[in-house]
């Protein structure tokens, strides 16, 4: 069975270096609570699986993709959530469509560079 591809959805902030204003720094800021991150992302058919809380289990499945945030409480802030792409031809558009309305950015883990959305 092959690896699927995993993603980072991050919220980042922009921000010029007060010494070259040249130079944008890319800063990771939270999402928002995991209970908010969650009801976003429901938003776009992603969602846990049958009756598993998403509290506890943390696992949201989305077209094509498993959603995997962090096991912390519900208004604990969420930083980052772990995207593993199962079917990308149906993942890619919701993909785009939740950056940009969410003002999110995929992140390469490997690579650390960021693409798509706000």
């Amino acid at each position: 069975m092959a690896r699927s591809r995993q993603i980072l959805l991050v919220k980042l902030l922009r921000a010029e270096a007060d010494d070259e204003p040249a130079l944008t720094i890319l800063s990771s800021v939270p999402m928002g609570s995991f209970k908010s991150v969650v009801d976003q992302l429901g938003r776009y058919n992603t969602a846990p699986d049958g009756g598993k809380s998403p509290e506890n289990y943390g696992m949201l499945y989305g077209p094509g993709f498993i959603a995997q945030l962090p096991m912390v409480g519900p208004d604990d802030p969420v930083a980052q959530v772990m995207i593993s792409l199962t079917e990308e031809e149906i993942a890619w558009p919701v993909l785009m469509r939740i950056c940009r309305n969410l003002e999110l950015r995929m992140m390469d883990p490997q690579s650390g560079r960021t693409f798509g959305g706000g």
